[in-house]
């Protein structure tokens, strides 16, 4: 999926991708099913996710959905489909049985380069843990994000939404199964920003923009420091930490290049390497 920066592509479908200017835009685009995960868009988006990752020219990763939802979980027919033990026609990984989400979560979380959740509408169950993997959710003030497992007497959000409120917090939203407010949200940290409804499309490219300009390897590896460094003891993650430092000194144009800018008294100029 190598291409020029200034080539903008664009393909459609239940996943609608568009590259352009550094940033790919990755759409979940089954509004009528409120852009429930089945096995079709489940493996488009793992795929599109993996190619964007790996792409030099893209810089960040944005998430998002059409209509009046990010993601409503998975589709009703693939959970149907599950439960009459037809596992080839669910929302899963063939061969492994791995739910698509969870490798679409895997895939956000090694990312070397930032990934936007753009939660324009509700976020439910699978959508909440995909926007949990994200490095930044920007939401409207339309959007409401839970789990609503627990009403389907199933367990899940255990992982990545304490990672993001807390254990404590997490526990209330999975036992109640109600749908956090945007505001709500905001406040808890649950997303790290709200805009109104008829600013959010500018200002979701706003936001991918200003990070498609940053030094996204010293993005990358803040991701797998900040994995490596969860729970460590203190004094492990500080070495660690320094060690990284000294990886953007010794090898990196972006790790020089902002010093150097800085010294000078200019703007930096990043490239992403």
């Amino acid at each position: 999926m190598t291409q020029t920066a200034a080539e903008p592509s664009v393909r459609s479908g239940p996943l609608t991708v568009e590259t352009r200017e550094g940033v790919a835009t990755l759409t979940l685009n089954r509004p009528e099913r409120r852009n429930g995960i089945n096995q079709e868009l489940g493996a488009e988006l793992l795929r599109a996710v993996v190619d964007a990752a790996r792409d030099d020219t893209v810089r960040v990763i944005v998430l998002t959905g059409s209509g009046p939802a990010f993601c409503a979980g998975d589709d009703i027919d693939s959970l149907r489909e599950l439960m009459a033990g037809n596992h080839a026609r669910a929302a899963s990984f063939p061969g492994s049985r791995d739910s698509y989400y969870l490798r679409v979560c895997e895939e956000i979380l090694r990312a070397p380069k930032p990934v936007i959740a753009g939660v324009n509408g509700a976020a439910v169950g699978a959508g909440t843990e995909i926007a949990c993997a994200a490095d930044y959710r920007l939401a409207s003030a339309e959007a409401r994000i839970g789990s609503g497992l627990s009403r389907l007497g199933h367990v899940g959000n255990a992982v990545l939404l304490p990672r993001v409120v807390g254990p404590a917090r997490a526990t209330e939203i999975f036992l109640t199964g109600r749908l956090v407010g945007a505001a709500e949200a905001e406040r808890i940290g649950l997303v790290d920003r709200v805009v109104p409804a008829e600013d959010f499309t500018s200002e979701l490219e706003n936001l991918a923009a200003a990070f498609g300009t940053g030094p996204t390897r010293a993005f990358g590896m803040f991701k797998e420091l900040r994995d490596r460094a969860w729970q460590a003891p203190a004094e492990f993650g500080l070495r660690l930490q320094d060690a990284y430092h000294a990886k953007c000194l010794d090898g990196h144009h972006d790790g020089q290049e902002g010093p150097r800018a800085y010294l000078e008294r200019r703007p930096p100029r990043f490239t992403g390497r």
